[in-house]
């Protein structure tokens, strides 16, 4: 691969900016929040209109069990012989009424509203890419996927099954979660799974008769303490983030339960989870009481692999040609390249614009100056990827 940059390609890439600016602005600006049907279908539609204008294929499909919105899943055929799946999702975690509170808006080299950065600044990029493709004529690829969901923010409770059905019919997969600050890239994901702990005592006066009854908070606390040692020293976490007990300070509390964050890299860890705290319920502190613990499993891990690594490198390469170098990351947070990964396809995440603050929140902010460099490894990557 020449390290020479393609300039009319990067000459597209700055000449889509303000147009891009524009885009981006009206998508985050639409409330759509995941389970927002309204929202995320005024979303949807735009995606499909832009679609519509550039003259790429695509096909929907509606989020089972309700007016949820639906899923887009576009395609670009070319002339070469690799497959490439790029994803970004079109729901955001805030409220209705969050865009008109706070709207798009830059100041300096930061953009910031309600999924600036995650994810609507990824999926205009992906949507501005066909565009420079197709202004191009750029056929180096057998067939390039774009997914749009509206479901990520949830653990992608829907969409799961779509993305791992397309990733096995693609070679590489381009997650497009934003670029993590820093201009970089993530190399693996730890999978996520919940812990729920359910204690059930007896009630009884706290005043007259405390002994009488069966303090199922007390019993909590002891569990809690048992099942945070979990953490073995490995990447493995294990974190105690809701707990609920009574609701009157003169009575013994009957029922007590709480809630732990887990975090694997490898689904070992998950099952020596499952086994050991299995143990733990039976060893009681309060007699009497009777202590549930359960595990759901929600996103699997999408470990770090050579053929990531493999296809990370060719990005580095790509992005020389800018004169600039991605970093590279390992994170805690789950996302869909952890489905995609499940399936053994070759995945790389963070390849959106490239965030500032923290998600989720009100800081939650875009480097402008980041949009027409990651334009460019983005198209290069389906190019490069697609000709397998």
């Amino acid at each position: 691969m020449s390290a020479t940059r393609n300039e009319p390609l990067f000459a597209q890439c700055e000449a889509q900016l303000p147009a891009f600016i524009e885009t981006w602005k009206s998508l985050v600006n639409i409330d759509s929040g995941t389970g927002y049907g309204p929202g995320l279908t005024a979303v949807g539609k735009h995606v499909l209109g832009f679609l519509d204008k550039i003259g790429v294929p695509y096909k929907t499909q509606q989020v089972k069990g309700g007016n949820e919105g639906f899923h887009i899943v576009a395609t670009l055929k070319g002339t070469g012989r690799g497959k490439v799946l790029a994803m970004a999702h079109m729901d955001t975690v805030f409220a209705e009424g969050t865009a008109a509170e706070r709207p798009f808006r830059i100041d300096g080299d930061w953009v910031y509203g309600p999924g600036v950065s995650d994810c609507k600044g990824s999926v205009t990029a992906c949507l501005y890419t066909l565009k420079i493709l197709k202004d191009l004529n750029v056929t180096a690829f057998d067939t390039v996927t774009c997914l749009f969901n509206a479901d990520e923010e949830t653990g992608s409770p829907d969409s799961r099954f779509l993305i791992q059905q397309l990733a096995k019919e693609h070679d590489v997969v381009l997650c497009c979660e934003p670029g993590q600050e820093g201009d970089g890239v993530v190399l693996s994901r730890k999978g996520s799974a919940l812990m729920n702990v359910e204690v059930r005592g007896k009630a009884s006066h706290a005043g007259n008769a405390p002994k009488q009854g069966c303090n199922a908070l007390i019993e909590l606390m002891h569990q809690i303490s048992k099942l945070s040692q979990l953490e073995d020293g490995s990447p493995m976490s294990l974190n105690f983030t809701v707990a609920r007990a009574g609701d009157r300070t003169n009575v013994i509390p009957d029922h007590a339960m709480a809630q732990a964050d887990i975090r694997i890299t490898e689904p070992t860890q998950l099952e020596r989870l499952e086994r050991e705290s299995a143990r733990i319920g039976q060893e009681r502190l309060v007699p009497d009481t009777e202590v549930t613990i359960t595990i759901t499993s929600d996103n699997p891990p999408f470990p770090a692999n050579a053929r990531t690594d493999a296809l990370i490198d060719q990005a580095q390469l790509i992005y020389g040609e800018l004169g600039k170098t991605l970093k590279t990351s390992h994170t805690g947070g789950a996302s869909d390249a952890n489905w995609a990964a499940a399936t053994g396809a070759t995945v790389v995440d963070g390849l959106g614009p490239v965030k500032g603050g923290i998600n989720h929140t009100v800081s939650e902010r875009t480097a402008l100056s980041s949009v027409v460099p990651r334009l460019y490894l983005l198209a290069r990557l389906f190019c490069e990827a697609g000709k397998k």
